[in-house]
């Protein structure tokens, strides 16, 4: 142990702070440092799912980077101080590499970790890697409520994704008039967060109600989106007769379609068009978890964006499957009964979904406001 090793992790756990849960979830926030001689030459942190991790972005700071090969260059750093231990594999997406063999490749020879993954596949498995090739290897029992709060609610449920409900409304909490019109409440920097959001997520989701009022398209269209695939859009409980003009179809990307189990999907939908087929519960609405394990299952989904509309909210959270809450508010009064979620509600106020962990930021006239939904 060094005496200095506590605040570098503290330094570090600030670095991960620099990002936001939004972006990073189901991934944890992490924070790392790039070392040569005991100085710090090099900040990282874990900015967006599917980004570099904080290990990698430290050695890119640190000037240990050759692009041309997409590699660390060895003999430039030689420790590392990160706030969790290095990912030991691949994820099933391939995003990625394995931050334990970037650190070897950089030839890094002391690594300093503040908390063991908390998935107990990985747990301590590229610390006990490192320390059997000659690393010396440090870990302390370093706080990460805050950096791991995402990630660990995930690791509750492996078998379903991790689930963002998101929506735009007005100051009142309306996401429409009363004749249904929602184009637009919110604004042009609201919408292009939204973009970003759809890029990070392996799925969107929509409901019948959603798909026939607003005729979106669902793709990712913004820059965060150039170097990714488009998400898979999932179509819950769509109408048999569904026009060929709309958007839907005729934005390219993949498409699922959930019906129910004596149910088609639309005639006019693609034949390579995946489809799934749920059984209805009591309250006539598809069954939504299992529709979120074949998602997870069949289909890689480990980060679901839930873009409405009130009803599919409103049983997202009446069943407990929501993990997190995003609300794009406007400054305008709209009046009437369109409310953001439906469903049946909850019996009393202290029965209610409480959130925590907020993330805001202001877009535009606009303020979004993040949420973290307590299990």
């Amino acid at each position: 142990m060094k005496s200095r090793d506590l605040p570098l992790l503290a330094r570090a756990a600030a670095e991960a702070l620099r990002a936001e849960w939004l972006f990073t979830a189901p991934n944890p926030r992490v924070g790392a440092l790039a070392l040569c001689g005991g100085h710090v030459i090099g900040y990282g942190h874990h900015a967006q799912l599917g980004g570099a991790h904080a290990e990698e972005t430290a050695l890119r700071d640190a000037g240990a980077w050759d692009d041309t090969r997409n590699g660390p260059i060895a003999g430039l750093v030689d420790e590392m101080i990160v706030t969790l231990e290095p990912c030991s594999a691949t994820g099933a997406s391939k995003r990625r590499p394995a931050c334990v063999d970037l650190l070897r490749a950089a030839g890094i020879r002391r690594l300093v970790v503040g908390a063991e993954d908390p998935d107990p596949r990985h747990r301590g498995h590229a610390l006990r890697a490192l320390s059997a090739e000659g690393i010396e290897v440090m870990a302390y029992p370093l706080s990460q409520e805050r950096a791991l709060a995402a990630f660990t609610r995930a690791l509750a449920h492996p078998e379903r994704p991790f689930v963002v409900l998101k929506w735009a409304a007005s100051f009142d909490g309306k996401m429409a008039v009363e004749s249904g019109l929602s184009q637009w409440i919110s604004g042009e920097e609201s919408r292009a967060e939204t973009h970003a959001l759809r890029a990070l997520s392996d799925a969107v989701m929509i409901g019948r109600g959603t798909l026939l009022a607003d005729d979106p398209r669902l793709d990712a269209r913004s820059q965060a989106a150039e170097s990714r695939r488009q998400p898979l859009r999932v179509l819950l409980d769509a109408p048999p007769e569904l026009s060929a003009d709309a958007r839907v179809l005729t934005t390219p990307g993949p498409r699922l379609w959930i019906i129910a189990e004596d149910g088609a999907k639309p005639r006019t939908a693609a034949p390579e068009d995946l489809e799934c087929r749920v059984p209805r519960g009591a309250d006539g609405l598809l069954d939504l978890s299992l529709s979120l394990r074949t998602l997870r299952a069949e289909h890689g989904v480990r980060r679901l964006l839930v873009e409405g509309g009130a009803r599919l909210h409103g049983a997202f959270l009446d069943q407990r499957l929501a993990d997190c809450v995003v609300r794009y508010e406007a400054p305008v009064l709209l009046g009437g009964t369109r409310s953001a979620c439906a469903g049946s509600g909850f019996a009393t106020p202290a029965d209610g979904a409480r959130l925590h962990h907020e993330e805001r930021r202001a877009l535009g006239p606009d303020l979004r406001r993040a949420f973290l939904i307590q299990p």
